[in-house]
């Protein structure tokens, strides 16, 4: 029996993020940050992600007591929308005069929203779209540091 409560999903409806993916499972979410990918030869470069900050995590790397790094990682950006070149657009921020501070997204191949500020990757598809209100508030705060 379904609960009158829940409507079923559409196409209009944003796509929404898991719970479970928002926050780090084990330390929760005030060890929750926001990171980008910054390496250039990635085919992940400019994505974002969540990771955890804790450290001595008995699911970490180090020792069996603690010592190691929070294995924590989620994608940030699958409610992100694809560009034309089949790939998820990236979040920046205007820095322009008029526009400074609004969160947009551009293709991830550099082509989109007034080039892009990593280095050669100059290709793309052209993609340009204000962020809405609904696409920032899963991040919160934590997008602030991203600028």
């Amino acid at each position: 029996i379904q609960s009158p409560m829940v409507s079923p999903p559409t196409l209009s409806q944003p796509q929404q993020m898991s719970s479970s993916s928002l926050f780090c499972p084990i330390h929760g979410e005030r060890h929750t940050i926001l990171r980008r990918v910054r390496k250039n030869n990635s085919p992940n470069v400019y994505r974002i992600f969540r990771t955890c900050r804790a450290s001595g995590s008995r699911y970490g790397g180090g020792s069996p007591g603690g010592g190691g790094k929070c294995q924590f990682f989620a994608w940030a950006d699958d409610h992100f929308p694809l560009c034309s070149c089949q790939k998820r657009a990236i979040i920046r921020v205007s820095k322009t005069e008029r526009s400074g501070g609004r969160w947009f997204f551009s293709c991830s191949n550099g082509g989109g929203g007034g080039g892009s500020s990593g280095g050669n990757r100059t290709n793309g598809c052209g993609l340009f779209e204000w962020a809405k209100p609904e696409q920032l508030a899963p991040f919160g705060s934590l997008l602030t540091p991203l600028l």
